[in-house]
């Protein structure tokens, strides 16, 4: 198939979709790595400085973990939470499959399965294999998350 022949069937395929197909892609990547990047900040335990890098800092944040017994609310709350959780693990990573993007504006929300491992620095290492949901807002121009919510998949 010659060049002209190909602009041509993208022309036509672009006119087939709707807009809105091809307006959120860029957002779709840009969630996906804000995405990459809370993956890739869970596993440092630090003083809380890796989540503080992909967290909106707004007082609407909330975080329901696997051993929550409440919604933490805000990021003064969620940050001292990191602070504190980190300290009790040796060990604290997941991964995220089936994961499933929907982008509405400056909202997205992705869901999938987390699996992986921790291991606290005063017991046994335990496999971990949660059902999430991550909700995320573009401030300024960058993808952040608002809200983790992640509970054990059920049996």
């Amino acid at each position: 198939m010659n060049r002209r022949n190909i602009i041509a069937l993208s022309a036509v395929a672009a006119a087939f979709l709707p807009a809105s197909a091809i307006a959120q892609q860029p957002d779709v990547d840009g969630v996906k790595a804000a995405s990459k990047a809370f993956y890739a900040a869970l596993p440092v335990l630090d003083n809380g400085e890796a989540m503080d890098k992909v967290w909106a800092h707004t007082n609407y944040v909330t975080y329901v973990g696997p051993r929550s017994k409440s919604v933490i609310v805000g990021w003064d709350d969620q940050k001292k939470y990191w602070v504190d959780n980190n300290k009790l693990f040796s060990k604290r990573e997941a991964a995220l499959s089936d994961q499933r993007i929907h982008v509405v504006g400056n909202l997205a929300w992705e869901t999938g399965q987390e699996t992986g491992e921790t291991k606290p620095k005063n017991g046994p290492a335990a496999k971990i294999d949660f059902i999430v949901t991550n909700v995320y807002e573009k401030v300024d121009g960058r993808w952040l998350m608002v809200s983790h919510h992640v509970q054990p998949k059920p049996q």
